[in-house]
């Protein structure tokens, strides 16, 4: 088992990386640091790591799910597309 002690949201954790690349793993690591300064610059009077923690676990969740809305709005509208073509190559018997 390969582990990798890395400093996330300013703790030292342990972290199993055998099935991650590790470019792929530095810059997982690099964004959820980001994400977590942002939150914890936009919650200065929280002082409640856990709370930050959630916060910034939340934000990157609706990102995610802002993605995979965009990405199924983007696969239905080229399903649609394909349909149009289609039905407009069988009307034109091609």
């Amino acid at each position: 088992m390969v582990t990798a002690r890395e400093k996330i949201m300013g703790r030292d954790i342990d972290l199993n990386i055998d099935d991650i690349d590790e470019s792929i793993f530095n810059k997982v690591v690099n964004f959820v640091n980001e994400k977590w300064l942002e939150v914890k610059t936009e919650n200065v009077n929280v002082p409640d790591t856990q709370k930050i923690a959630a916060l910034t676990a939340i934000k990157i969740a609706i990102e995610l799910l802002k993605l995979r809305d965009l990405q199924k709005d983007i696969l239905s509208s080229y399903e649609n597309k394909i349909k149009k073509l289609i039905v407009h190559l069988d009307e034109n018997n091609y």
